[in-house]
């Protein structure tokens, strides 16, 4: 495992440098998409989320802060894990005689990215900003299948296409305590870095399966996104990385960078060995530092969601770069955690010129009910007076693998996302010069045109 300041090895024998492994063990291919092609042996998690994610989302809903530091990294412990899964409706496949397909380049090869926002053609379409497909896909969901009218959860790829969700963030998230032996996202503590690494590695390797299949179009460049945007094949996927832990060190940046990676928030409510998150104090570490520098040097996008206080001030100290937060609420209508955003922050992106998404968790919009369309207006009304209604828009976490339930009354599918550009114009965000393709997909998209290379 290269350690911080040592560089990326590249495996000899693996087709283009591979994983930025010290090992070179063969990662698996998602290419046939057929049933014989699964390895039926490894367990899949239900296609809602798992106990461990719900009881940990809710703590985060309601937790207060508490001490800690970010441990030390540890040792390696192996190599890529298997897949396993539906291939055939999008899940996980298995083939160990593929090969990774992108170069793993040097930890020098991103330069500073300076870019102008252009002028786009606005359709009526979305932009989401928060979508954990692969983290759904790698844990036993039919990602290639309809949502019918009754299943208990709201989001496929079929049902984005459906919904005219054109492009979205799509993010590899990964779930800190969990049971890697259930839950294929999880590793088992801040010490385990290898065990971070595949299962960000596995889901990476998800959207490159779908893309190889035509499903999806992974965004890489303003080309892409416009591609995207004008309704040009798949849905484009701007990868979004929900916890830095899957990479290893500021060296291995470069390398995630050249396979697609766009996006990254540095923390998910338990914190990780870069920051502190929303239920677990602390700002960035030393190495945190070194890592906003490597994302800075590539041009990855920062997403605040998530970081604690100290961790979002300290990271506005550390960069002068653009930040957005991907899917985050109002903290002065729900004052109870930490995870939502106060005004403050919301000036502060405000003044970076980024974005905010807004959540459509339950939990995230009323706490003490069950959430209504009147509390998404709620919100990105208060969030839209402070930062502008050209920086507000959709960042659903759709459904985030907790199903239908926890989603407002009125917003229960992506086909649901126009009654929010209704319930908006009522309230009068026409008057406060927001416009509906706004809401829908410009303002992110013009955040994304700004920061993607040509």
């Amino acid at each position: 495992m290269p350690q911080e300041g040592h560089g990326i090895p590249n495996c000899a024998g693996h087709e283009h440098g591979g994983s930025p492994s010290a090992s070179c063990v063969p990662k698996p291919r998602f290419e046939g998409f057929n049933d014989h092609a699964v390895d039926r042996s490894a367990p899949v998690a239900p296609a809602t989320m798992s106990a461990a994610k719900r009881l940990r989302r809710l703590s985060s809903a309601r937790a207060n802060s508490v001490a800690s530091t970010a441990p030390a990294p540890a040792g390696r412990s192996g190599g890529a894990s298997g897949g396993a899964g539906s291939a055939a409706s999008g899940g996980v496949g298995s083939d160990p005689s593929g090969t990774a397909e992108s170069v793993a380049p040097s930890p020098t090869s991103c330069a500073p990215h300076r870019y102008r926002a252009e002028t786009m053609t606005h359709t009526p379409f979305w932009a989401d900003g928060h979508l954990d497909l692969a983290y759904l896909a790698v844990n036993g969901r039919d990602m290639r299948a309809a949502v019918p009218d009754d299943a208990p959860h709201a989001l496929t790829l079929a049902s984005m296409r459906q919904g005219r969700v054109r492009v979205a963030l799509g993010t590899i998230f990964t779930e800190l305590g969990g049971d890697p032996a259930k839950d294929r996202a999880a590793y088992r503590d801040s010490l385990d870095q290898e065990g971070a690494h595949r299962a960000g590695l596995l889901q990476l390797e998800w959207y490159e399966a779908m893309e190889r299949a035509g499903e999806i179009a992974i965004v890489r460049t303003r080309g892409d996104l416009a591609r995207a945007a004008a309704g040009e094949g798949a849905p484009g996927i701007v990868i979004l990385m929900e916890c830095a832990d899957p990479i290893r060190s500021p060296d291995e940046v470069a390398w995630w960078h050249a396979r697609g990676l766009r996006v990254v928030g540095m923390s998910w409510g338990h914190g990780s060995r870069y920051a502190g998150g929303n239920a677990r104090a602390g700002g960035l570490t030393d190495v945190g530092r070194r890592f906003v520098e490597a994302l800075d040097a590539c041009g990855v996008l920062h997403d605040a969601s998530h970081l604690s206080r100290a961790a979002f001030d300290d990271l506005l100290a550390a960069t002068d770069a653009r930040v957005i937060a991907s899917h985050s609420n109002a903290q002065a209508l729900l004052p109870e955690s930490e995870r939502h955003i106060t005004d403050a922050q919301i000036a502060a992106i405000r003044d970076r010129d980024g974005w905010i998404g807004l959540n459509l968790y339950g939990r995230f919009l009323a706490a003490d009910r069950r959430a209504t369309i009147h509390d998404c207006v709620a919100h990105t009304m208060h969030v839209a007076r402070i930062v502008g209604t050209d920086r507000v828009g959709l960042g659903s976490d759709l459904d985030g693998g907790f199903g239908r339930e926890s989603l407002p009354l009125e917003v229960q599918s992506t086909g649901d996302y126009a009654k929010l550009l209704e319930a908006l114009e009522a309230a009068g965000f026409a008057a406060l010069g927001g416009t509906r393709e706004g809401f829908a997909h410009a303002n992110l998209m013009r955040v994304l045109e700004a920061v993607l290379p040509a």
